[in-house]
């Protein structure tokens, strides 16, 4: 699994533009890891800055939540026993070490540079384009400023600046390549074999509880958090709004177009740029027809003249208050003179009559609901402000939820999965209350989340039970059986043992084996090219294709050891293949930039100068995993 880290979260090119992984913020609320940190807790000292453990934790559940969207199993405790506790570390130091040294050369970044890379994150667009609204709707969902977002760019793109030189042009030698490609088609020659695990007697209590001591992980249950909620009842506030008629006809006498209050008439229209031909299509329409003269006289066809039913405010708008008084004065059938606006001269044609338009009477269901949607919107945000008030004022959510009549429900320590031992999983609404618990801290009091659907919920997360395995009378049959079979994986392992031994001094693998007691081995042969692409490669074919000739390896399996053994490798021709080494000059060069650009982040530690805690750090994963003090 840490391979799967390291795939998705080490290169060195992508984190040199860790803005774009930053401003994931406006998705999982992880703000600046590096902004505004104390130097108490520090987990190292970079040049003249600080990381802190706050630091590190909100870059490790960044890069949690980032895994779960590929394997939704994965747990913080299990993360933090793949290593990603030091993995995020190691990364978090580089980077700042590859800021200050570009500190050092005077590298920064403009507001121009700036305001390009914000404009490009969709989280701020709108229909493909940068949208203020967006924009600051996001931050503050986030709680975060534009200042604090933008001095996290500008780090980001002054290591930009520092990889970009290294990482642009580097080029794989055919030499390399061919190597590489050779690797690829050598024939691995050699065989393999089992050494089963046979019962080895029942296991004492001791034994057992030995076992769960060195084997605690396995049953680590994953944080836990209890919290309280309250829906927001977004409709029994629409309920209690009420509009007024007064308030129906000002807003019918500011807007009839929008209500279908106004008149309407359909329209032609031909725009030219000077009078004098504006006055020819006239004279041609009184004899040919309104169309005809059109296209004859201005090229504009039956489409191009043809405006559709208008209202006078909505052509008002788009042309001018003259061009559509004159319109609308116009009989039907009727051609109006020309008339200029900023367009040019207009020739308007009245082709029809439509609606009359609806009275106030007739309008007002719509312009009531629409009032009311308006007042229900305000009314919710005017509660949601009394809340954010009472928070900072210091106020309980119980005082709170009593000013604004909501009802308040507790729920018991689960996982962000909504799990709890012995308990149906939460569903619905509950479970995304749940998974949102986590997003906040028993210190931030209550916080109103919007759960999709139009709904919002205010959630305080009131108890926090760390991950950590369960008492061992809980799982003493699983304890009992994990005994069990490790005392029998320990006695077949003195035999592959034995296998080992022997074939270090020369002797012939099959004679090993037998000299053991075992089995004949079964013949194996394979190149690495066979498994390329392949999703799931078994451990022991990885290693019979990675051994060296006349290596012999020893892998757990499933109820006993396998051995692996390779007798000989067979050169091969990667020329045979087609394409296969310049297939090969790809993957080469696709890692080249990477291992350069590691390269840079070590060389500005060293000269920055880094004073790393490893003791603090170990501490964190253990608390994280659950393998030692909480």
């Amino acid at each position: 699994m840490l391979a799967l880290f390291r795939r998705s979260l080490t290169s060195w090119p992508v984190l040199a533009l860790f803005g774009l992984i930053l401003v994931a913020f406006a998705v999982t609320g992880v703000g600046d890891p590096f902004g505004g940190s104390a130097p108490a807790g520090s987990l190292a000292k970079v040049g003249e800055r600080t990381i802190t453990e706050p630091d590190l934790l909100q870059a490790i559940e960044r890069t949690v939540r980032d895994i779960r969207q590929r394997d939704p199993a994965m747990t913080q405790a299990e993360a933090a026993r793949q290593g990603v506790v030091e993995l995020m570390a190691t990364q978090l130091i580089g980077q700042t070490a590859m800021e200050e040294l570009g500190a050092d050369a005077g590298l920064s970044a403009s507001d121009t540079a700036i305001d390009a890379v914000i404009a490009s994150i969709p989280a701020f667009q709108s229909g493909g384009k940068f949208d203020q609204q967006s924009y600051n709707r996001a931050l503050s969902q986030q709680g975060l400023t534009d200042k604090r977002l933008r001095q996290s760019l500008a780090r980001d793109l002054v290591r930009e600046q520092l990889i970009k030189p290294v990482t642009g042009a580097l080029a794989v030698p055919d030499g390399v390549a061919e190597l590489y490609a050779r690797l690829l088609v050598d024939r691995h020659e050699g065989a393999v074999a089992t050494v089963a695990a046979p019962p080895a007697g029942i296991p004492t209590t001791a034994e057992a509880q030995a076992w769960f001591k060195a084997n605690s992980t396995r049953f680590t249950i994953p944080e836990r958090r209890g919290f309280r909620f309250a829906f927001i009842d977004k409709a029994k506030i629409a309920a209690s709004v009420s509009i007024t008629d007064k308030a129906i006809a000002g807003e019918f006498a500011k807007d009839p177009a929008k209500y279908g209050g106004a008149a309407t008439r359909v329209l032609e229209q031909v725009v030219v740029p000077d009078e004098s031909k504006a006055k020819a299509i006239v004279v041609a329409a009184s004899a040919q027809g309104f169309a005809a003269a059109a296209q004859t006289l201005a090229g504009f066809g039956a489409s191009d003249i043809a405006l559709g039913s208008q209202t006078q405010l909505g052509f008002a708008r788009a042309t001018s208050a003259d061009v559509a008084k004159a319109a609308f004065a116009l009989p039907v059938g009727g051609v109006s003179a020309p008339i200029k606006s900023q367009l040019g001269w207009h020739v308007v044609r009245a082709a029809a009559v439509g609606s009359a338009g609806k009275t106030l009477a007739q309008a007002r269901p719509a312009i009531a609901a629409d009032l009311t949607d308006r007042a229900a919107q305000d009314a919710v945000a005017d509660v949601v402000a009394r809340i954010e008030d009472g928070v900072e004022a210091g106020k309980s959510f119980a005082d709170i939820a009593a000013e604004v009549s909501l009802t308040i429900q507790a729920q018991g320590p689960v996982t962000d999965r909504g799990l709890a031992q012995g308990q149906p999983p939460l569903a619905g609404e509950r479970a995304t209350v749940a998974a949102r618990a986590f997003k906040h801290e028993p210190a931030d009091g209550p916080v109103v989340e919007d759960i999709g659907g139009g709904r919002l919920v205010v959630i305080e997360t009131a108890t926090v039970l760390p991950a950590a395995p369960p008492p061992i009378k809980e799982v003493m049959p699983l304890a009992m059986a994990g005994a069990a079979q490790d005392k029998a994986m320990k006695a077949a392992k003195v035999k592959a043992d034995a296998v080992l031994a022997a074939t270090r001094k020369g002797v012939n693998f099959a004679k090993a084996l037998a000299d053991a007691g075992l089995g004949a081995p079964r013949p194996l042969s394979g190149r690495r090219v066979d498994i390329l692409g392949q999703q799931q490669v078994p451990e022991a074919a990885r290693a019979f294709l990675n051994g060296a000739a006349g290596s012999t390896q020893l892998l757990a399996g499933q109820g006993g050891w396998i051995l692996v053994h390779v007798d000989r490798i067979v050169p091969g021709d990667p020329k045979a293949q087609a394409g296969l080494i310049e297939a090969s000059r790809r993957e080469v060069g696709s890692a080249l930039p990477g291992e350069m650009a590691e390269g840079l982040a070590k060389a500005s530690m060293a000269a920055v100068g880094v004073d790393r805690n490893q003791a603090t750090i170990g501490k964190l994963r253990q608390r994280l995993s659950g393998d030692g003090p909480q």
